[in-house]
């Protein structure tokens, strides 16, 4: 069962993760990610995994975050290592669908960003974010540099 879901966890977010790089703004693809139909599935996967997990390893599985060694004991375990994993991903492609939603709604490409979220999502964040700080920095000084330039007159 665990390899199923872990396939799944594959195959499930890649036509949304297509959708958003390859189609941005084809109608499909807006509606595919505005039912958010792909964070649902992963979501319901990772509760029926945790819940599993945790009813199947109680008093067996010692989870324990405070140390990396904890954490490795965490992972040890098949069915919590799923469990984190399916976290991963379904946040992966809320944070992808998030860049998408933001990029359509401001008129800025994503696809770049969104190909590196998808492989790296904490790495595009933080470009579409610093990208983003840049931008509202350039528009303010823009911005104070025409009124500026309207008092001088």
């Amino acid at each position: 069962m665990l390899n199923l879901l872990y396939a799944l966890s594959l195959l499930v977010p890649l036509p949304f993760w297509a959708l958003m790089i390859l189609f941005p703004r084809q109608r499909l693809a807006q509606q595919a990610m505005e039912s958010h139909l792909g964070v649902l599935i992963l979501g319901g996967m990772y509760v029926l995994t945790l819940f599993g997990a945790l009813v199947s390893g109680i008093g067996r599985i010692s989870i324990d975050f405070s140390s990396p060694q904890g954490l490795a004991a965490v992972f040890s375990d098949p069915a919590m290592a799923l469990v984190v994993w399916l976290h991963m991903i379904a946040l992966d492609l809320a944070a992808g669908y998030w860049i998408y939603s933001d990029g359509l709604r401001r008129n800025k490409p994503a696809r770049l960003i969104l190909v590196l979220t998808l492989f790296a999502a904490p790495l595009g964040l933080f470009i579409y974010f610093m990208n983003r700080l840049l931008e509202r920095a350039a528009q303010a000084a823009l911005h104070e540099a025409s009124e500026s330039s309207l008092v001088t007159q």
